[in-house]
């Protein structure tokens, strides 16, 4: 396989300050659009499988899924959903079938069972070795979509990498200099995340198979050189304070109707459910492990006695 996983960015050479030359719409929009097509083409030409586009409805995958729709219309778009009490989960899923929609994609959407979740969840731990929630949800949902797709050379697209790029969901204090401090910002991302030695550095190896077809669109040399030439205000809006502004604008450019492209997205171990349904699964143990001999019911108690409760047992059998 012609490799197009990543690039080890940060491993493989010193990211000097950007120009951030690119200061108009129009150029941003066409060289981020032709970064993309480029890059889905490499990959549907690399991975002989059916494309499967990880859709979860942030604006990340969302622009992503026009290209992907463009370059491999056959491909299959699925999204990991956990419902629970959380309209935010809801509204993705809702945001991310509009998606599908609208581009024409088959769109399956992959909701385990509480037993088949907390299963799912027990493998991945064990897999990883770590009871880290932001691994192991991150990798829940990784595997579920593995399975999801049915075969081991699919690739599995996602947009990994455009947070650290592109500042998703971050604050950056701009200070008297503000594209200085976004480069500033963006190098150290760079630097933490796109890079081999990370909290699990085997992370993808330890959950799939042919781990090489799990592709993390942005981190590439070719991406870090492209953000660091597109001007923050395009990126953010006239006063720095939109998030990933651009894309939203591309997408909807696209085709994608403004209530697709305009929602704000959490990290997907929020936005998948995980976590709730975590919570939820914890509760539920609690509830059978003390039945009527407690003083307030784990299934609806404020969360900082249910920690504390957790900690308690853990104490106890040390």
């Amino acid at each position: 396989m012609t490799h197009v996983h990543c690039d080890y960015v940060a491993d493989e050479r010193d990211v000097e300050p950007g120009t951030y030359d690119i200061t108009d719409y129009d150029t941003a929009a066409g060289m981020v659009g032709d970064y993309l097509t480029t890059r889905m083409r490499d990959v549907v030409a690399a991975c002989p499988g059916r494309p499967v586009l990880m859709l979860s409805g942030g604006i990340d995958s969302v622009l992503l899924a026009t290209y992907v729709a463009d370059v491999a219309p056959h491909a299959l778009a699925v999204t990991y959903a956990q419902p629970g009490d959380d309209e935010q989960v809801d509204r993705e899923l809702d945001v991310a079938r509009g998606v599908a929609d609208t581009l024409g994609l088959e769109h399956k959407v992959v909701s385990p069972e509480p037993d088949q979740f907390i299963s799912l969840v027990r493998d991945v731990a064990r897999a990883l070795d770590t009871t880290e929630p932001w691994e192991v949800l991150a990798g829940t949902v990784l595997k579920a979509v593995d399975t999801a797709a049915g075969t081991d050379d699919a690739a599995i697209i996602s947009g990994a990498g455009a947070d650290g790029l592109f500042m998703g969901g971050q604050q950056v204090d701009f200070g008297a200099d503000p594209v200085a401090a976004w480069d500033r910002a963006m190098r150290g991302n760079i630097a933490k995340n796109f890079t081999r030695h990370r909290f699990i550095p085997t992370f993808y190896e330890r959950l799939i198979r042919n781990h090489e077809r799990h592709i993390l669109t942005w981190q590439t040399h070719a991406a870090v050189d492209l953000a660091q030439r597109i001007d923050p205000y395009l990126i953010r809006g006239t006063n720095l304070d939109g998030d990933k502004v651009l894309f939203r604008r591309m997408a909807e450019d696209r085709g994608l109707d403004a209530d697709l492209v305009g929602a704000t997205k959490n990290p997907m171990q929020v936005s998948s459910g995980g976590v709730g349904a975590v919570v939820a699964a914890a509760r539920r143990a609690l509830a059978d492990d003390y039945g009527e001999k407690t003083y307030s019911n784990p299934l609806t108690e404020p969360a900082d006695f249910t920690v504390s409760r957790l900690y308690l047992q853990r104490l106890t059998r040390d």
